[in-house]
Formats: C-alpha cells, sequence, structure tokens
C-alpha cells in the first residue's frame, strides 16, 4: 500500500521515465514559479500548453487515467474561477471595463483575466505534478533526492517509509469503528459520531506512535542512522537526456515570460 498513487504503466515511448525525477522536479519548479510570478494569464497558458503536449507526446502515461488523476485539482480550478467572477472587485467599478453584462451579473475584463489566470495556474499544477511524480514510483524519487541532492537518508527514506505507511491509519479508524459496534458502543447518529470521536483518535494516535517507533528501531537495524556513506542499490545518473529536459523547460519558461510581456 502506498499513500502516493501508484505510477502510472507506461503505454507509449515514455522519454520522461528514463529522466531523473529531481530534473522533471526542477522543471516543474521552474515552471509554477514562472506561472505565479507572471500576471498576464497568458504566460500559464504557454506552460500548460507545454505540460500537455510533454504529458502526451513524453510521459507515455495513459491518458484516460492521467485525466482521472488530475481531474479533482481541475474542477477545483473551475468553481475557484467562477467564484473568481462572482467577488471580483472590479464588478463594482462603473469605470471597469464590462465584457459580459447580464443585469445582475456583470462580468468584468479584469474579472475574466483573474479568472482565466487562476484556473490555468492551477490546472498547471496538475499537469506539472503528474510530469514529476507519475512517471516514476516513490522509492525511485527518493533514491533520486539522495543520490543527486544529497538529501540525507534518514530524512528521504523515513519520508517514505512514513508515506507507505499512511494507509494504515485509514484501516486502524474502520478497525477501532468495528470493535466499537461489535462491543455494542457504536456511535448512532452525526452527534454521537463527533462525541466518541475524540476517543477514536487517541487510540489512532498510540498506534501511529507505536508503528512509528517500531519503523525507526528497523530503520536504525538497517543502517540509516550509521553516520556512514551508505551504497545505493537503484543507481541515478544524470546524462544527456536529463540536459536536453532541463534546457528545454528553461526555454519554455523563459518563451512564457516573453508571450507575457508583449502588449
Amino acid at each position: 500500500m502506498s499513500f502516493l498513487p501508484a505510477p502510472l504503466e507506461p503505454v507509449r515511448p515514455a522519454i520522461l521515465r528514463d529522466v531523473a525525477p529531481v530534473t522533471r522536479l526542477v522543471v516543474a519548479a521552474a515552471w509554477l514559479l514562472v506561472a505565479f510570478v507572471g500576471v498576464d494569464p497568458r504566460v500559464p497558458a504557454v506552460l500548460l500548453a507545454a505540460g500537455v503536449g510533454a504529458l502526451v507526446a513524453m510521459s507515455g502515461l495513459p491518458l484516460r487515467a492521467s485525466v482521472r488523476r488530475m481531474a479533482p485539482l481541475v474542477i477545483a480550478a473551475a468553481g475557484l474561477a467562477v467564484l473568481t467572477l462572482v467577488v471580483h472587485p472590479s464588478r463594482s467599478d462603473p469605470a471597469a471595463a464590462t465584457l459580459v453584462d447580464l443585469g445582475l451579473f456583470r462580468v468584468t475584463v479584469a474579472a475574466a483575466s483573474a479568472a482565466l489566470a487562476l484556473a490555468l495556474r492551477l490546472a498547471l499544477i496538475a499537469v506539472a505534478s503528474l510530469l514529476v511524480f507519475g512517471p516514476s514510483d516513490p522509492t525511485t524519487f527518493a533514491d533520486s533526492l539522495v543520490q543527486q541532492w544529497r538529501v540525507p537518508d534518514r530524512f528521504a527514506y523515513g519520508t517514505l517509509a512514513a508515506l507507505r505507511v499512511a494507509p494504515y491509519l485509514a484501516a486502524d479508524w474502520s478497525s477501532t469503528r468495528a470493535v466499537r459496534r461489535l462491543r455494542g458502543i457504536e456511535a448512532r447518529g452525526p452527534v454521537a459520531s463527533l462525541q466518541v470521536a475524540g476517543a477514536r483518535m487517541l487510540t489512532l494516535l498510540v498506534s501511529a506512535v507505536r508503528r512509528g517507533e517500531r519503523m525507526a528501531l528497523a530503520m536504525d537495524a538497517r543502517g540509516f542512522d550509521a553516520g556512514r556513506r551508505r551504497t545505493h542499490f537503484r543507481v541515478i545518473r544524470l546524462g544527456r537526456r536529463d540536459a536536453l529536459v532541463l534546457g528545454a523547460g528553461i526555454a519554455v519558461a523563459l518563451v512564457a515570460l516573453i508571450v507575457g510581456a508583449l502588449p
């Protein structure tokens, strides 16, 4: 079990699968930084178009499964865009340029621009996240952080282990409910459920602490805190493909900035 979604199996040539995760992470961070720095909606639009193109042509990920994973954030982006249209301060400004006037509902150019920019940025977050984490599993990501960025083993693999164990919290929560039901003290109704939630949370906390202690002992027994340099079973090296992807990603970010600066 894993807290993170399982990596999607490639169904087409997967160029990004052979690129180090830290390279994809740097490109995605640069894109998001540029998208949030640029005020014009054309900036995230260019980056989103490039991200979708990379998703289709370079990731090898199945498109239907990719859309399902991005759907929650895309739906949230649409909802926030509509909310921005409703509450934008330019709607009460008579001097603001009007795009659509339906009487009670007035959409200004400034509100539409802000709503579009917000929706595009959130959609870009969804696409960039999928491009970073989709092609490889969390273990490969932790290996890349340790080998390329020299992240301490105890921190990187400890975080990975915590993510792997997180689903068991949901199982423990269900177990406490089943135990209470067997003892005949199951809460009836939403108010009673809230009243017993504290006791169940305490049980969950104790279980998590005990599991964390066992995991820490197991990691120490495997030398994660030995203070010595560790070797790596899965060696990840940066190569020409990483340089090409990094250069292309930075070039796309610069193009987006230039497009956003155009009148």
